[in-house]
């Protein structure tokens, strides 16, 4: 017995469940000829969303009316409650309630369910070899940062323990990472590896540019500024 294709709205569905970097990836591997030139855009409203989502962040899927109102509003678009729920009404594709970003994107560039899924979303194994260089690269941030949080914790109070707290977090803002410019250095070289993996076979191009723009953002991380929580989620469309 053959076995049933899923429908356009049961695949789909497997996309809204992807956290809001990955959402973005996936539109802009789908759409990345007609839309290459709105990829800084839409990593803004990713980054955007993730941070009005006080529930989950970057980890988040979807957001409610209330969140998807502001988000609207933080975009530019002033809608009265009525005008709002007329749009709402278009954006959620699957009648939840909920919006998920890649829902918001179709809406916005005015493309169908049916399109989206069936377009290649493509991957490479330089691809996932860059993708997991740059994980490694956001292991290196998070021990930095773990560690700041500890110090100035410690540094808080008073005595030795807090002095000697302060000493250490001073020569941890001021000494060269290491580890983390070694691991910068093999994800930049896996990434320009990727790059011209994608441009040979023309897949996953979202997913390669997001990658370089991560990278960017990872080349730019001082200890001593510390980090931008949406800029390194965790979590890779590169592996599915």
């Amino acid at each position: 017995m053959a076995t049933e294709e899923p429908s356009a709205m049961e695949t789909f569905a497997k996309f809204t469940n992807r956290n809001y970097a990955r959402q973005a990836q996936a539109f802009l591997n789908a759409f990345w000829e007609e839309h290459r030139d709105e990829a800084e855009r839409i990593w803004d409203m990713a980054r955007l969303l993730a941070s009005l989502d006080k529930e989950k962040g970057a980890d988040g899927m979807e957001v409610d009316e209330f969140t998807a109102h502001r988000f609207l509003e933080k975009l530019g678009e002033t809608l009265t409650v009525v005008e709002f729920r007329k749009v709402m009404r278009e954006v959620d594709i699957d009648f939840n309630k909920r919006m998920a970003l890649i829902e918001f994107l179709l809406f916005h560039y005015k493309k169908s369910v049916e399109t989206f899924v069936e377009r290649p979303q493509g991957t490479n194994e330089a691809l996932i070899d860059a993708q997991d260089a740059l994980e490694r690269v956001k292991e290196e941030v998070e021990k930095i940062e773990s560690k700041k949080r500890d110090l100035a914790q410690r540094a808080g109070g008073t005595g030795v323990r807090a002095m000697t707290a302060k000493a250490e977090l001073e020569q941890l803002l001021s000494r060269d990472p290491t580890d983390l410019n070694r691991a910068l250095i093999t994800a930049e070289a896996a990434v320009r590896k990727a790059i011209r993996a994608g441009e040979a076979g023309l897949t996953a191009m979202g997913c390669t540019w997001w990658q370089q723009r991560e990278l960017e953002e990872l080349k730019a991380y001082k200890p001593r500024g510390g980090a931008k929580k949406a800029a390194f989620e965790r979590g890779a469309e590169a592996k599915e």
